[in-house]
């Protein structure tokens, strides 16, 4: 597939779950009230939930991967092709809103960066396409990031504010959205080298949306202005 071709399926593969999310939305705002899990277990299931309410075309193939929503399916540009979507869900409060962390197993790209003054190259672990029964399927990943503000007077609670969902870039863009350490959609991750943790990056959603601005989208509550905006990432 050339880079155009790549682009198109990864837009009309986040175009489809942004509907399904927006479509779902006043639902997810009463679950988030009312339910007293997690507010990262609730993202998880709501976003299951969503994309099983739209009925998407799917694939009867299993995926493998650290997501929380794997899924084989089809999307028509006219023509048919194979995606094996990467949904994962994350929960946080305001102050969090401007990126999502990720870890190497959720990108296909090569993390390219400076961070603590220093020259950083990470590849990502996840493949750019998966072969299964004869299909090469298109490897889409997506973040669907609920943001959450908890209920004072109910505190187990929570208000939900909006829904961030971004496409991270598949590998085989590298050049265009992250060719360099000076010219990357990275930002530094919440994992500490000095204690052996793993490698984590985070995505910052600006520098995303000023390569792509259909890259990231943001639902919110339907009588807010801009229900579903690229780019309101504050």
């Amino acid at each position: 597939m050339s880079h155009q071709e790549v682009e198109a399926v990864e837009q009309t593969t986040l175009s489809m779950v942004v509907r399904a999310l927006t479509d779902y939305f006043p639902q997810a705002v009463q679950i988030f009230r009312e339910e007293t899990d997690l507010p990262q277990d609730i993202a998880e299931d709501v976003t299951r939930e969503a994309l099983q309410a739209m009925g998407l075309p799917g694939i009867r193939e299993r995926l493998y991967g650290k997501v929380d929503v794997k899924k084989a399916m089809y999307v028509f540009l006219p023509e048919a092709h194979p995606v094996a979507l990467m949904l994962d869900a994350k929960a946080e409060k305001p102050d969090g809103d401007r990126s999502a962390t990720i870890q190497m197993s959720q990108t296909s790209m090569i993390v390219r960066m400076r961070r603590a003054g220093a020259t950083t190259e990470e590849r990502g672990k996840l493949s750019t396409t998966i072969e299964r029964s004869g299909k090469r399927f298109l490897v889409v990943t997506i973040i669907a990031k609920y943001v959450y503000t908890p209920i004072v007077d109910s505190p187990a609670a929570n208000l939900l504010e909006r829904i961030i969902v971004a496409c991270i870039p598949n590998g085989q863009l590298q050049a265009i959205y992250n060719p360099s350490v000076d010219d990357t959609i990275w930002l530094a991750g919440r994992n500490a080298p000095s204690r052996g943790e793993d490698f984590r990056v985070r995505l910052g959603f600006r520098k995303l949306q000023e390569k792509a601005p259909w890259r990231v989208h943001t639902i919110t509550h339907p009588e807010s202005t801009g229900s579903e905006v690229s780019g309101q990432t504050r």
